[in-house]
This record gives structure tokens, sequence and C-alpha cells, in this order.
């Protein structure tokens, strides 16, 4: 057998970064659905499958511990290291085959195992393996992450799955030519062609005609490592529950924590059904027909024990929490099945000021409470709050920090900056304050490298960042117009450097990125 085992290699994955992986996040949505977890400060964390290895090194060197990786692909693995070596985090990468690394036996026991875009791309024989490896490896209390495509929001969309194969394969094998990698082109094309010449199929099933004429927008690399692989699993939670209880895992909740607010996913109706439906399979596999999901990020414990009243009572009057966006960036909206919602800005934009008061220091629910000024707010709503603003991404659990993870994350987001000037590469920083990524724009990651060299002025900072678009060719950008003249650029990017010193800075160093 080729040592791809049926996976897609002809290109690298993409270098995305997924904060549901963080080891704080995980531990939060144990905590904030009642479930007692194992995620200990310095946790001994497995990533398996990471890709180009962003998320690995983020949280490695955001967090203390040591943090395992395997991924079979030398390009990937190559990638991971480059990294790990900037941060000098405590990484340990291996390039092996799921099956051999789980047959490994001088694996330690784990506190956290955590898969993303695996599951469902990998053959039966590697899913059992990785199952042997969760029951023998993970520790009792400990917590594993899996996310897979789901049914029945694949069901009427497989079928274009099945007709980009057939293009891929049409004209004498899945390889492609040098200027089209996997054959991703060719499938497309012949897509199209079917598309075009008007089936009843997609006539009658829209949605999987509007998948259909999208996937033109959608990148190549993306397209072939989710769609072009050998092995394509879509099963039913239910499905995923039975094996994962093989391994002694219990379901806890989604690590998409905006799925766990009924107001934005579910008609009173359905929140009536659901209430009937007791056994924990049956729940969530009649959710998944409510809001028809396509995708589950699962998180499971070994061994799942309720935390009392008075343990919830004190993990939200503990907790910390810290904005990971700016105030002015932070649109008071959330989405769910049902569409997007507005939120009441009464309560929210009150949260979202204590939250960003006193240049964003890190807060607890009571000292939130006490700053919004709302004297009938009650704890269960700023709990709400909390949750629905972690759920859009712009908050995150804070954590103490240390020398140590301040230095990794520095290296690390040195390494990122340095890349910033050939051209766009990386898109997060390693933030120690939250053991997490941050969203980092190309812009602002020049404007940080030069503040980082000694510039102070925004007019020091737009020339340092202009001098590096010329050699790449970018222009700066303001509202959606490319400047053209270098008197333009600069005028714009001095704008940008000035917000950014004025706005962006007081964030980054409640967030550790920045003294």
């Amino acid at each position: 057998m080729q040592w791809t085992d049926g996976y897609y290699t002809s290109t690298e994955y993409t270098s995305g970064y997924y904060p549901n992986l963080a080891p704080d996040h995980l531990r939060f949505v144990c905590q904030a659905a009642g479930v007692r977890c194992r995620i200990p400060d310095q946790p001994a964390y497995l990533e398996l499958g990471f890709g180009r290895g962003v998320s690995i090194n983020i949280h490695a060197a955001a967090n203390p511990g040591v943090f395992w990786g395997v991924d079979f692909n030398p390009a990937h693995f190559a990638h991971a290291e480059r990294l790990a070596e900037a941060s000098g985090a405590d990484v340990v990468l291996s390039e092996e085959r799921f099956a051999d690394f789980c047959a490994r036996t001088d694996l330690p026991m784990f506190d956290v195992i955590a898969l993303h875009g695996v599951w469902s791309w990998i053959s039966d024989a590697n899913r059992r393996a990785i199952l042997d490896l969760i029951r023998v490896q993970l520790r009792p209390g400990g917590v594993a992450y899996v996310s897979y495509n789901a049914q029945p929001g694949w069901s009427a969309l497989a079928p274009v799955r099945h007709l980009l194969e057939l293009g891929r394969d049409r004209a004498g094998g899945a390889a492609g030519g040098a200027d089209d990698p996997g054959g991703v082109e060719r499938a497309l094309d012949f897509l199209q062609d079917v598309v075009g010449a008007g089936p009843r199929y997609f006539a009658e099933v829209r949605p999987a005609a509007t998948l259909a004429s999208g996937l033109q927008r959608k990148s190549k690399t993306y397209l072939a490592h989710e769609y072009l692989n050998a092995d394509w699993h879509i099963p039913y939670f239910a499905e995923i529950a039975a094996e994962m209880a093989e391994a002694k895992l219990s379901f806890v909740a989604s690590a998409r924590v905006l799925d766990r607010v009924n107001d934005l996913n579910l008609t009173p109706e359905g929140v009536a059904l659901l209430d009937r439906c007791k056994p924990l399979e049956l729940r969530e596999s009649v959710r998944d027909f409510m809001v028809n999901q396509r995708f589950r990020p699962d998180v499971w414990v070994k061994g799942l024990v309720r935390m009392t009243i008075p343990e919830q009572e004190r993990f939200w009057a503990e907790q910390r929490f810290v904005l990971a966006s700016v105030r002015d960036e932070i649109v008071l909206a959330a989405s769910g099945a049902l569409g997007e919602a507005v939120l009441p800005a009464e309560l929210y934009g009150s949260v979202v000021d204590a939250l960003a008061a006193e240049d964003y220091r890190p807060k607890t629910l009571p000292e939130v409470v006490a700053a919004t000024g709302l004297t009938t707010l009650r704890t269960m709503d700023a709990v709400s709050a909390l949750t629905v603003l972690v759920g859009m991404e712009v908050l995150r659990p804070a954590r103490g920090i240390s020398a140590e993870g301040v230095a990794r994350s520095r290296a690390y987001n040195a390494h990122v900056l340095e890349r910033a000037v050939t051209g766009p590469a990386l898109k997060h920083l390693a933030a120690p304050v939250t053991g997490a990524g941050l969203a980092c724009p190309r812009p602002a990651q020049l404007f940080l490298r030069a503040w980082l060299a000694g510039d102070r002025k925004a007019s020091a900072l737009a020339a340092s960042t202009w001098a590096v678009f010329q050699t790449t060719g970018d222009r700066a950008v303001k509202d959606d117009q490319e400047m053209v003249t270098p008197e333009e650029n600069i005028t714009v990017l001095t704008e940008m450097a000035e917000r950014f010193i004025r706005v962006v800075l007081p964030l980054y160093r409640a967030l550790g990125v920045l003294d």
C-alpha cells in the first residue's frame, strides 16, 4: 500500500488555526456544561493529524505542558517542525501513519486527544486504531475532541462529491498534471458541465445546486482535501456515540459554543420536543435533524462526572475572561441555524464595554456584573452573555501566565512577523493570556514588527510597512478600494497605524503579546 493510505497529498493542507482545539477552550466547554474534566494547567496533549502544525504550535507556545502531534505528510511535518524550532516549545512531532503511531509503546497518558478534519477522511482501520489509542492512552477524566462531517446535513449533498470523483477520474487516473495536482480543476470542470446541462437532480435538490455553484470560489487545496480523498465517512451522531462508548467516552457538548444557545438554533416546538428526548443519543440525533447538521465538533470525556451546584457557581465566580477583539470591531449579532440574531444592546453592549474597560484587563463574572452599571443584571443573564460572546470567538477564558510561556509565545510570534515580510503566510499570533491564537492581519503584523523594532510613531510604522509592500507588490486598502500612488498608500497606512497604536496595542498588552 502507498504511504498516503488513500489520503490526498498532492498539495499541502491550509495553514488554518482552529481555536476549538485550545486546551482552555475545551476545559471551558466542559465546565460550562457542568461536567468535570481533567485538563491540568500543564497538560499532556496529543493532536492527531496536525496539518501544517499551526494550531499545535500556537498552543504549545502559549501553554505550559507537552504537546505531541502526528501527521504522516512529510511536508506538513517539516513546516510544523520549523514552527516548533522557532518557539522552543515542548513539542514532540511524529511523521507516522496513524496505525503505526497508535501501536507505539512509548506514549504517555494524555489529558487531551484532539483530531480536527480527520475522522471523516480516513479509513475504517485508522478510525479503529484511534479509538483503541483513546481507550488506552487517555486518562480518566481526560477530554477527546473529534470533529466530522455529519448526517443528515450531507444526505442531499453527497452526490456532488460523487460527481467530483467521476470528473477527476474520467481522464485516466487521479493524478493531475503540474498545473492541476490531484485533478481538482478537471473535477470542477466536469461538475460544471453536468450542472450546465440542467439535470433534474439539481433542479429538485436546491441545496446541492447551491453547493455545486459555490465550489468554484473555494480554495483548490481545500476542495482536494475535503472532497477527493479515497475515504469519505459521513456518520450519524448515534453511530459516533456507539463507537466512542467503546473507548469509555461520554458526550459533553459541542465545541462550537453557540450550538448550545437554543434561541439561535431551535424553534419553541423544537425545544419542547428535545425536552422529551431523554436519552442523550436520541436528543442529539433529533437535534441534528432540527438544524440539518453538516459538521459536528464534539467534545467527549472519559468518565463523565457532573459538577455540583456549588462547583458550578465557583467556576463562574472565579473564571476570568478577556476580549480577543478590539471593542469597535465587535458586532452585537450572533448566527445559528435559524439565521442571524441581533443581540440586546443594553445587555451585550454593557458587558462588552465592561470587558474592554481598563485597557481590556481580564475580569471575572462578578467584576463584569459590577462594572456594567445594570443594577438589575442577574447572574444567569451575565452567564448567558459571556457564553454567547465566547461562542462568537470575541471572548476567551483567561489564564495565569508564566515568564516561560511569554517567552515562547513571543519567539513564535517573532517568526510569524518575519514571514509577513515576504507575503501573507500565517494569520495568527500566540496569546499567552488565553493560551490560544489571536487573529492578526498582515498589516497589523507589519506594524507590530516595526513597533518591536523601536518605531513609536504612526508615520514610522507606515513607512516601514510601505517599504515591505513595495517588495511584495501589495497595496493599502480603504473602503474596499486599493490605493495606487505611493502618497495614497502612505496616507492610508498612516491612518491604519494611528488606529493600531491607539486601539489595538492595548488589547495586545492585555493578551500578553506585548508587555
